[in-house]
C-alpha cells in the first residue's frame, strides 16, 4: 500500500507528476527511473548525494545507481556488517533520519563519492514488501545533504512516498520472475545450476564498463573545436553506460539467492556441518571432524537442516549448499 502522502500543496504537485512518469514506461528502465527520482527530491530539497541499494542473500546490498557532487559514482556491491544503516533498516523497518544520532550509523558504512566531504543530514528509507513474517525490507533509498538541518517533514514525506512508488514497479517485477521460476521445480539440477550466482562476474563487468565511461568523459570534457558534433554522442555513450552498470548489478537479482536465505536459516552449527555435507563427508567423518560431536548429535542436526531446506536426500543438501558457496560447475 502507498504511504499516505503528509505534504504541502507546493510538494504534492511535484510528486503528482513524478507518479505518472514512474507509473509510465519509465519503470522499465531502472536507472532512469532512480535517476528520475533523485531529479524530483532536487526540486523539493537539496540532494547533494543519492543512492539506491537493493539486497541480495543474506548478506548483500547492491547499488545500481549512486549520485554525489554532481557526479554518478560506479554501481557497487558490498557485504553489509551487523551494526550499520543496512542492518538497522533490517531491524527496524522504518525510515532512518540523521537526527536519531547524528549521524553515528553512516560512519560505520561504506563510504562513496567525495570521501573528503561528511553528511551533515541524511534520510535513508527502507523499501518493503510482504513476507511471511508481515514485511521484509529488499531495499533502501537514502538522500544526503552536506548541510545541517536540511530535510524538515516536507522532505521525509515525499521521499518516503516515492520510495513507496519505487519499490511497488520492482516487487511487479519480482512477481513475474517468482512466476517463472516455479517452472524450474522440472528442471534438472544440473541446469538449474547454470543460474548466475556469482559476485565476480557482475563485478568485472562493471569495472570494465566504468572505465569505457570514464574515457568518455574526459573526451566530454576536453573543450577541444575538434569534438565539434561529436560532444551529443559522447554523452548518450555515457548515459548508456551508466545504464548498463546499474543493468549488471541488478542482473545477480535474478540469479537465485534461495540458496543463500536457506542457509542463512541454520543455526551456526548447522552450518558447519551443512559445509562438511557438501565436502563430501559421512556422518561418522563428521562427528570425527567435530569430535567430541557424537553420530547422533550429527544426525539430529542433519534432521533440522533437512526439514529448514525441504529436502529429505543429502546430495540435494550438499548440491545447494556448494551453489550458496559460490560453486557454478556442480556435479549433480
Amino acid at each position: 500500500m502507498t504511504a499516505r502522502l503528509n505534504v504541502s500543496p507546493q510538494v504534492a504537485v511535484i510528486l503528482y507528476e513524478a507518479y505518472a512518469k514512474i507509473s509510465g514506461r519509465m519503470g522499465r528502465n531502472h536507472y532512469a527511473m532512480y535517476d528520475y527520482v533523485r531529479v524530483v527530491m532536487s526540486k523539493i530539497t537539496t540532494v547533494d548525494s543519492f543512492y539506491v541499494g537493493l539486497l541480495h542473500g543474506g548478506n548483500r546490498v547492491r547499488f545500481p545507481y549512486s549520485f554525489d557532487g554532481h557526479l554518478h559514482d560506479d554501481s557497487d556491491s558490498h557485504t553489509f556488517g551487523q551494526h550499520g544503516l543496512t542492518a538497522w533498516l533490517l531491524v527496524n523497518k522504518k525510515t532512518y533520519r540523521y537526527s536519531m544520532d547524528r549521524g553515528a550509523l553512516l560512519s560505520k558504512g561504506v563510504s562513496f563519492g567525495d570521501v573528503r566531504k561528511v553528511s551533515e543530514d541524511a534520510v535513508a528509507v527502507p523499501m518493503l514488501r510482504p513476507s511471511s513474517d508481515g514485511e521484509e525490507v529488499f531495499g533502501m533509498l537514502s538522500m544526503q545533504s552536506y548541510a545541517a538541518g536540511t530535510y524538515n517533514n516536507d522532505a521525509v514525506s515525499a521521499l518516503e512516498w516515492l520510495t513507496d512508488i519505487v519499490a511497488r514497479v520492482l516487487m511487479r517485477e519480482r512477481e513475474d520472475r517468482d512466476a517463472l521460476s516455479d517452472l524450474r521445480l522440472n528442471i534438472s539440477e544440473e541446469l538449474q545450476s547454470t543460474f548466475l550466482t556469482s559476485d565476480h562476474i557482475v563485478e568485472y563487468l562493471v569495472e570494465q564498463v566504468g572505465e569505457v565511461r570514464r574515457k568518455v568523459e574526459d573526451a566530454v570534457n576536453d573543450d577541444s573545436e575538434a569534438l565539434g558534433g561529436l560532444r551529443a554522442v559522447l554523452q548518450d555513450v555515457i548515459l548508456d553506460c551508466r545504464r548498463i552498470q546499474a543493468e549488471l548489478v541488478e542482473l545477480t537479482l535474478t540469479a537465485d539467492d534461495r540458496p543463500t536465505q536457506r542457509f542463512m536459516s541454520l543455526t551456526p552449527a548447522e552450518q558447519t556441518i551443512a559445509l562438511l555435507v557438501a565436502d563430501g563427508l559421512s556422518n561418522q567423518e563428521i562427528a570425527d571432524e567435530l569430535s567430541p560431536t557424537s553420530v547422533n548429535t550429527v544426525k539430529t542436526h542433519l534432521k533440522s537442516i533437512s526439514a529448514k531446506y525441504g529436502m529429505s536426500r543429502r546430495n540435494q543438501i550438499a548440491s545447494d549448499v556448494r551453489r550458496h558457496l559460490g560453486n557454478v560447475n556442480i556435479e549433480s
